[in-house]
Protein backbone atom coordinates (compact mmCIF):
# COMPACT_ATOMS: atom_id res chain seq x y z
CA UNK A 1 0.00 0.00 0.00
CA UNK A 2 1.41 3.37 -0.99
CA UNK A 3 1.28 6.53 1.11
CA UNK A 4 -1.64 8.63 -0.11
CA UNK A 5 -0.25 11.99 -1.28
CA UNK A 6 -3.42 13.93 -0.44
CA UNK A 7 -3.45 12.55 3.09
CA UNK A 8 0.25 13.25 3.49
CA UNK A 9 -0.17 16.88 2.47
CA UNK A 10 -3.14 17.32 4.83
CA UNK A 11 -1.15 15.83 7.74
CA UNK A 12 1.77 18.14 7.09
CA UNK A 13 -0.34 21.28 6.95
CA UNK A 14 -2.27 20.41 10.11
CA UNK A 15 0.93 19.64 12.02
CA UNK A 16 2.64 22.79 10.82
CA UNK A 17 -0.26 24.94 11.96
CA UNK A 18 -0.23 23.37 15.42
CA UNK A 19 3.50 23.82 15.90
CA UNK A 20 3.60 27.35 14.55
CA UNK A 21 0.76 28.67 16.69
CA UNK A 22 2.81 27.92 19.80
CA UNK A 23 6.00 29.29 18.28
CA UNK A 24 4.40 32.55 17.17
CA UNK A 25 3.22 33.15 20.70
CA UNK A 26 6.68 32.52 22.11
CA UNK A 27 8.37 34.97 19.73
CA UNK A 28 5.68 37.63 19.65
CA UNK A 29 4.89 36.74 16.06
CA UNK A 30 8.40 37.52 14.80
CA UNK A 31 9.81 34.12 13.93
CA UNK A 32 11.89 35.57 11.11
CA UNK A 33 13.83 37.82 13.46
CA UNK A 34 14.27 35.01 15.97
CA UNK A 35 15.76 32.76 13.28
CA UNK A 36 18.07 35.49 12.02
CA UNK A 37 19.40 36.63 15.39
CA UNK A 38 19.97 33.24 17.01
CA UNK A 39 23.52 32.83 15.70
CA UNK A 40 24.85 30.16 13.34
CA UNK A 41 23.47 26.71 12.64
CA UNK A 42 25.80 24.13 14.25
CA UNK A 43 27.77 22.12 11.67
CA UNK A 44 28.46 18.39 11.83
CA UNK A 45 30.61 16.00 9.80
CA UNK A 46 28.66 13.63 7.55
CA UNK A 47 30.41 10.46 8.65
CA UNK A 48 33.34 9.24 6.62
CA UNK A 49 32.34 11.38 3.64
CA UNK A 50 34.10 14.25 5.41
CA UNK A 51 31.42 16.67 4.20
CA UNK A 52 30.60 19.41 6.68
CA UNK A 53 26.87 20.06 6.81
CA UNK A 54 24.47 22.18 8.84
CA UNK A 55 22.64 19.98 11.34
CA UNK A 56 19.36 20.86 9.63
CA UNK A 57 18.84 20.26 5.93
CA UNK A 58 15.99 21.25 3.62
CA UNK A 59 13.72 18.41 2.53
CA UNK A 60 13.11 18.14 -1.21
CA UNK A 61 9.62 16.66 -1.17
CA UNK A 62 8.20 20.00 -0.09
CA UNK A 63 9.86 21.86 -2.97
CA UNK A 64 7.01 20.73 -5.19
CA UNK A 65 4.16 21.56 -2.81
CA UNK A 66 3.65 25.35 -3.08
CA UNK A 67 1.23 26.30 -5.85
CA UNK A 68 3.65 28.89 -7.22
CA UNK A 69 7.25 28.13 -8.14
CA UNK A 70 8.37 31.53 -6.86
CA UNK A 71 7.22 30.49 -3.39
CA UNK A 72 9.44 27.41 -3.56
CA UNK A 73 12.40 29.51 -4.69
CA UNK A 74 11.80 31.98 -1.87
CA UNK A 75 11.92 29.18 0.72
CA UNK A 76 15.13 27.73 -0.75
CA UNK A 77 16.79 31.14 -0.88
CA UNK A 78 15.69 31.80 2.70
CA UNK A 79 17.23 28.47 3.75
CA UNK A 80 20.52 29.48 2.13
CA UNK A 81 20.45 32.88 3.80
CA UNK A 82 19.87 31.26 7.21
CA UNK A 83 22.87 28.96 6.77
CA UNK A 84 21.41 25.68 5.50
CA UNK A 85 23.84 23.96 3.11
CA UNK A 86 22.28 20.48 2.82
CA UNK A 87 19.53 19.98 0.23
CA UNK A 88 17.54 16.78 -0.21
CA UNK A 89 15.49 15.63 -3.20
CA UNK A 90 14.36 12.55 -5.14
CA UNK A 91 13.58 11.72 -8.74
CA UNK A 92 9.97 10.78 -7.93
CA UNK A 93 8.90 13.84 -5.93
CA UNK A 94 5.88 15.37 -7.67
CA UNK A 95 6.85 13.73 -10.97
CA UNK A 96 10.06 15.74 -11.12
CA UNK A 97 8.66 19.12 -10.17
CA UNK A 98 10.59 19.19 -6.89
CA UNK A 99 13.95 18.61 -8.61
CA UNK A 100 13.20 21.10 -11.37
CA UNK A 101 12.25 23.86 -8.95
CA UNK A 102 15.21 23.21 -6.68
CA UNK A 103 17.57 23.21 -9.64
CA UNK A 104 16.39 26.63 -10.74
CA UNK A 105 16.47 28.01 -7.18
CA UNK A 106 20.02 26.77 -6.52
CA UNK A 107 21.50 27.92 -9.82
CA UNK A 108 24.69 29.84 -9.13
CA UNK A 109 24.98 28.44 -5.58
CA UNK A 110 25.95 24.85 -6.42
CA UNK A 111 29.53 24.96 -5.12
CA UNK A 112 28.42 26.16 -1.69
CA UNK A 113 26.05 23.30 -0.87
CA UNK A 114 25.75 19.56 -0.39
CA UNK A 115 23.17 18.33 -2.91
CA UNK A 116 21.49 14.94 -2.61
CA UNK A 117 18.90 13.10 -4.66
CA UNK A 118 17.55 9.56 -4.85
CA UNK A 119 16.65 6.86 -7.35
CA UNK A 120 13.72 4.46 -7.12
CA UNK A 121 14.54 2.22 -10.06
CA UNK A 122 16.28 -1.01 -9.02
CA UNK A 123 17.74 -2.05 -12.40
CA UNK A 124 20.81 -0.53 -14.05
CA UNK A 125 19.06 0.86 -17.11
CA UNK A 126 16.23 2.49 -15.18
CA UNK A 127 18.64 3.89 -12.60
CA UNK A 128 20.86 5.36 -15.34
CA UNK A 129 17.91 7.08 -17.00
CA UNK A 130 16.80 8.57 -13.69
CA UNK A 131 20.27 9.77 -12.78
CA UNK A 132 20.74 11.58 -16.08
CA UNK A 133 17.35 13.25 -15.80
CA UNK A 134 17.98 14.17 -12.14
CA UNK A 135 21.24 15.90 -13.10
CA UNK A 136 19.46 17.87 -15.83
CA UNK A 137 16.60 18.86 -13.54
CA UNK A 138 18.94 19.97 -10.77
CA UNK A 139 21.16 21.81 -13.28
CA UNK A 140 24.36 20.16 -12.13
CA UNK A 141 26.91 17.71 -13.48
CA UNK A 142 27.33 15.82 -10.21
CA UNK A 143 25.56 14.95 -6.95
CA UNK A 144 27.31 14.95 -3.61
CA UNK A 145 25.06 12.06 -2.55
CA UNK A 146 22.86 9.68 -4.55
CA UNK A 147 20.75 7.19 -2.63
CA UNK A 148 18.66 4.13 -3.40
CA UNK A 149 15.25 5.45 -2.39
CA UNK A 150 12.72 3.84 -0.03
CA UNK A 151 14.12 0.31 -0.08
CA UNK A 152 11.55 -1.75 1.82
CA UNK A 153 12.07 -5.43 0.93
CA UNK A 154 14.96 -7.83 0.81
CA UNK A 155 13.95 -8.74 -2.73
CA UNK A 156 14.76 -5.18 -3.80
CA UNK A 157 18.31 -5.63 -2.54
CA UNK A 158 18.62 -8.79 -4.62
CA UNK A 159 17.75 -6.80 -7.74
CA UNK A 160 19.95 -3.80 -6.89
CA UNK A 161 23.02 -5.98 -6.24
CA UNK A 162 22.26 -8.64 -8.87
CA UNK A 163 23.30 -8.78 -12.54
CA UNK A 164 22.01 -5.72 -14.34
CA UNK A 165 21.11 -4.09 -11.04
CA UNK A 166 21.19 -0.42 -10.07
CA UNK A 167 24.50 -0.90 -8.25
CA UNK A 168 26.18 -1.23 -11.64
CA UNK A 169 24.95 2.24 -12.56
CA UNK A 170 26.02 3.65 -9.20
CA UNK A 171 29.53 2.19 -9.50
CA UNK A 172 29.96 3.60 -13.00
CA UNK A 173 28.59 6.98 -11.97
CA UNK A 174 31.12 7.16 -9.16
CA UNK A 175 33.95 6.41 -11.59
CA UNK A 176 32.69 9.15 -13.91
CA UNK A 177 32.37 11.68 -11.09
CA UNK A 178 28.61 12.04 -11.47
CA UNK A 179 28.11 11.05 -7.83
CA UNK A 180 30.54 11.48 -4.95
CA UNK A 181 28.82 9.34 -2.31
CA UNK A 182 26.31 6.50 -2.40
CA UNK A 183 23.63 5.83 0.18
CA UNK A 184 20.41 4.04 1.02
CA UNK A 185 17.08 5.23 2.37
CA UNK A 186 14.00 3.53 3.74
CA UNK A 187 11.44 3.80 6.49
CA UNK A 188 9.61 0.47 6.54
CA UNK A 189 11.87 -2.27 7.93
CA UNK A 190 15.22 -1.95 9.73
CA UNK A 191 16.11 -5.55 8.84
CA UNK A 192 16.40 -4.51 5.19
CA UNK A 193 18.88 -1.78 6.05
CA UNK A 194 20.98 -4.08 8.20
CA UNK A 195 21.20 -6.58 5.36
CA UNK A 196 22.12 -3.82 2.90
CA UNK A 197 25.00 -2.72 5.12
CA UNK A 198 26.36 -6.28 5.02
CA UNK A 199 26.35 -6.27 1.24
CA UNK A 200 28.00 -2.92 0.51
CA UNK A 201 30.07 -0.20 2.20
CA UNK A 202 27.62 2.66 1.76
CA UNK A 203 28.70 6.22 2.52
CA UNK A 204 25.38 7.43 3.92
CA UNK A 205 22.10 6.13 5.22
CA UNK A 206 18.76 7.90 5.68
CA UNK A 207 16.34 6.54 8.27
CA UNK A 208 13.45 7.55 10.55
CA UNK A 209 14.72 9.01 13.84
CA UNK A 210 11.89 10.20 16.05
CA UNK A 211 10.43 9.87 19.55
CA UNK A 212 8.07 7.05 18.54
CA UNK A 213 10.47 4.93 16.45
CA UNK A 214 12.11 3.06 19.38
CA UNK A 215 8.79 1.41 20.24
CA UNK A 216 8.09 -0.31 16.90
CA UNK A 217 10.40 -1.58 14.14
CA UNK A 218 13.18 0.20 15.95
CA UNK A 219 15.71 1.94 13.69
CA UNK A 220 17.34 3.85 16.54
CA UNK A 221 18.84 0.89 18.42
CA UNK A 222 19.53 -1.20 15.33
CA UNK A 223 20.37 0.54 12.05
CA UNK A 224 21.55 3.78 13.60
CA UNK A 225 23.92 1.98 15.98
CA UNK A 226 25.35 -0.09 13.14
CA UNK A 227 25.77 3.02 11.00
CA UNK A 228 27.68 4.71 13.83
CA UNK A 229 30.05 1.72 14.03
CA UNK A 230 30.69 2.00 10.30
CA UNK A 231 31.11 5.80 10.44
CA UNK A 232 28.37 6.39 7.89
CA UNK A 233 26.86 9.80 7.30
CA UNK A 234 23.53 9.47 9.13
CA UNK A 235 20.63 11.45 7.70
CA UNK A 236 17.57 11.59 9.94
CA UNK A 237 14.09 11.83 8.44
CA UNK A 238 10.49 11.53 9.65
CA UNK A 239 11.45 13.38 12.84
CA UNK A 240 7.79 14.40 13.22
CA UNK A 241 6.35 11.20 11.72
CA UNK A 242 4.80 12.81 8.62
CA UNK A 243 3.45 15.44 11.00
CA UNK A 244 1.50 12.89 13.05
CA UNK A 245 3.60 13.44 16.17
CA UNK A 246 2.34 17.03 16.26
CA UNK A 247 -1.14 16.38 14.91
CA UNK A 248 -1.86 13.73 17.52
CA UNK A 249 -0.39 15.74 20.37
CA UNK A 250 2.31 13.13 21.06
CA UNK A 251 5.07 15.71 21.44
CA UNK A 252 5.79 19.32 20.62
CA UNK A 253 8.08 20.23 17.74
CA UNK A 254 10.78 21.66 19.99
CA UNK A 255 11.12 18.53 22.11
CA UNK A 256 10.71 16.12 19.18
CA UNK A 257 13.42 17.79 17.11
CA UNK A 258 15.68 18.21 20.13
CA UNK A 259 15.42 14.47 20.82
CA UNK A 260 16.36 13.65 17.23
CA UNK A 261 19.34 16.02 17.23
CA UNK A 262 20.49 14.48 20.52
CA UNK A 263 20.98 11.13 18.78
CA UNK A 264 24.26 10.42 16.90
CA UNK A 265 23.05 11.78 13.55
CA UNK A 266 24.77 14.10 11.10
CA UNK A 267 21.81 16.04 9.70
CA UNK A 268 18.05 16.16 10.15
CA UNK A 269 16.13 16.70 6.91
CA UNK A 270 13.27 19.11 7.55
CA UNK A 271 10.37 19.50 5.15
CA UNK A 272 9.25 23.14 4.88
CA UNK A 273 6.60 24.32 2.44
CA UNK A 274 6.23 27.71 4.17
CA UNK A 275 8.76 30.25 5.34
CA UNK A 276 7.30 30.25 8.86
CA UNK A 277 7.98 26.52 9.24
CA UNK A 278 11.53 27.01 8.00
CA UNK A 279 12.20 29.92 10.36
CA UNK A 280 10.83 27.96 13.31
CA UNK A 281 12.91 24.86 12.66
CA UNK A 282 16.09 26.82 11.95
CA UNK A 283 15.61 28.73 15.20
CA UNK A 284 15.33 25.40 17.05
CA UNK A 285 18.53 24.18 15.36
CA UNK A 286 20.46 27.35 16.18
CA UNK A 287 19.44 27.24 19.85
CA UNK A 288 19.79 23.47 20.27
CA UNK A 289 21.28 22.05 23.45
CA UNK A 290 21.70 18.26 23.84
CA UNK A 291 18.76 16.76 25.68
CA UNK A 292 19.79 15.13 29.00
CA UNK A 293 19.49 11.35 29.14
CA UNK A 294 16.88 11.57 31.90
CA UNK A 295 14.70 13.85 29.79
CA UNK A 296 15.09 11.60 26.76
CA UNK A 297 13.99 8.61 28.80
CA UNK A 298 10.97 10.48 30.17
CA UNK A 299 9.94 11.56 26.67
CA UNK A 300 10.17 8.00 25.34
CA UNK A 301 8.12 6.77 28.29
CA UNK A 302 5.41 9.25 27.32
CA UNK A 303 5.41 8.18 23.68
CA UNK A 304 5.57 4.40 23.97
CA UNK A 305 1.81 3.88 23.64
CA UNK A 306 1.60 5.84 20.37
CA UNK A 307 3.68 3.64 18.07
CA UNK A 308 3.11 2.08 14.66
CA UNK A 309 -0.05 3.01 12.76
CA UNK A 310 -0.91 5.83 15.14
CA UNK A 311 2.13 7.96 14.36
CA UNK A 312 4.40 6.09 11.93
CA UNK A 313 2.17 5.19 9.04
CA UNK A 314 5.24 4.75 6.87
CA UNK A 315 6.25 1.62 8.79
CA UNK A 316 3.07 -0.22 7.85
CA UNK A 317 3.30 0.84 4.20
CA UNK A 318 5.53 -0.34 1.42
CA UNK A 319 6.81 1.94 -1.28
Amino acid sequence: MKWDEVSRRAFLKTAAAAGLSAALGEFGGNLAQAAELAGEIPVRTLGRTGLRVAMIGLGGYHAGLPDKEEDTCAIIHRALDLGINFFDNAYCYQEGRAEERMGRALEGRRQKICLMSKVDQRDARGAHEQLEKTLRRLRTDYLDIWQFHAVSRLQELDIIFGPGGAMETAAQAKKEGKIRCLGLTGHADPAVHLEALKRYAFDTIQIPVNVVDPHYKNFRQTVLEEAVKRNLGIIAMKSLGFGNILRLGIAQAAEALSWTWSQPISVLVSGCDRREVLDHNVYLAKTFQPMPESKQAALLERTKLRAAADAEYCKICTS
